[in-house]
């Protein structure tokens, strides 16, 4: 009993101290940023430069859209710049009579994380993979977690990529998004632009609640994970997510460099422990930044990933609404929360085999067959 009060102290003291702290500490951030904005832009653009060197044979282009950001002040710690920039990699211009397919990386990455799939994709079709706004390369509004809900936080996600569509004068595209990305995707299409048929990669729908009743502790659950879970709930409800520590502890940039080297040479069956290294620089230097819209997913989602509810219902009830044809792709290993079928009856829900969550690095060639299938 004793551990679980100490475990609810500790909860409440991470909180008090990141309620109290957490502006200071970003804004500290975003004026220091200032000084290093070239150096930091510059260490992603090498190191996507050294992941899109692992496609041979395959040409490619990156560039910078700019886009206006039209979300209200109060969405941003300090006043916004007009315009801010999507980076998108393009591959596969010879296919310019077919659909476009528009990609969307999930959390903590970025689009050059497809490198191992887009050759493959090129083969067929002109293929964009464009980073989040705040998140990859593209540019960093100061957005505010704090005091907004889960309406503004989508749209600030979602509007800048129509606003890049219309700037590239895309009026039709296959839209294919990878984990928080699908979500992203997900709802993009249910504003009803431009969005011809539609991939989900092992999505981030929000977990059920049968799921979240076994991530909760029981009562033998030990002390030590019943304080993990407390400091970890209390940190997602205080908007601090993974990147925040990368920014704030000293040695985590190396810890967490070295860690996920580790987990995608382990896991992912396709990558070699070169490409690994190198994917791993590059999440860790798109991590390396200030706080931007990262954040917007402990809006979007609460603690456990409980899917928040907005006008239009939950993403997956917005998902169901949709008349147009969705995939819903997982691998056989994947850790992923299954959308049921009767959460999604418009969907079609299918497993690809030797894959765990990043479907697009274990199995790329089973998963080119199964999307170009479906788009």
């Amino acid at each position: 009993m004793q551990y679980a009060h100490l475990a609810r102290a500790c909860a409440g003291l991470a909180g008090f101290t990141a309620s109290r702290s957490f502006a200071s500490c970003e804004n500290l951030k975003a004026s220091a940023w200032s000084w290093t904005e070239k150096d930091r832009f510059a260490a992603i653009r090498d190191a996507e430069e050294r992941l899109l060197s692992r496609m041979p044979g395959t040409r490619y282009r990156t560039e910078d859209i700019m886009v206006r950001v039209g979300a209200g002040r109060r969405c941003f710690f300090s006043a916004p710049q007009e315009e801010y920039h999507i980076r998108t990699v393009v591959v596969g211009e010879e296919h310019r009579d077919k659909p476009p397919i528009v990609l969307v990386h999930g959390f903590m990455m970025g689009g050059a994380a497809f490198f191992k799939w887009l050759p493959m994709l090129a083969r067929e079709r002109t293929v964009y993979a464009i980073d989040v706004i705040g998140m990859g390369g593209s540019g960093r509004p100061p957005f505010d977690a704090r005091g907004i809900g889960a309406e503004e936080a989508e749209r600030l996600l979602v509007e800048p990529f129509e606003r890049w569509a219309e700037a590239l004068g895309l009026r039709e595209f296959d839209l294919v998004g990878h984990s928080f990305g699908g979500f992203v995707c997900a709802a993009w299409a249910a504003r009803g632009a431009g969005v011809r048929r539609m991939g989900l990669l092992s999505p981030l729908l929000g977990f059920s609640d049968e799921r979240i009743s076994r991530l909760r502790p029981a009562e033998d659950t030990s002390w030590q994970r019943r304080a993990f879970l407390c400091l970890v709930e209390t940190a997602w409800a205080q908007n601090i997510t993974p990147q925040s520590f990368v920014r704030w502890i000293p040695g985590a940039r190396g810890w967490f460099e070295r860690a996920s080297t580790r987990r995608f040479q382990s896991m992912a069956q396709g990558v070699s422990q070169e490409e690994g290294r190198l994917l791993s620089e590059y999440i860790v230097a798109t991590m390396d930044m200030p706080s931007s819209t990262e954040s917007s997913a402990t809006v979007c989602f609460e603690p456990f990933l409980r899917p928040t509810e907005v006008s239009g219902g939950t993403i997956k009830q917005r998902l169901s609404a949709l008349r147009l044809p969705v995939v819903l792709v997982y691998g056989d290993r994947d850790w992923m929360d299954r959308a049921a079928p009767h959460e999604v009856p418009n969907c079609r829900i299918l497993t690809l085999p030797d894959s765990g969550h990043h479907l697009y690095l274990d199995n790329p060639e089973g998963l080119t067959t199964l999307m170009l299938d479906h788009l």
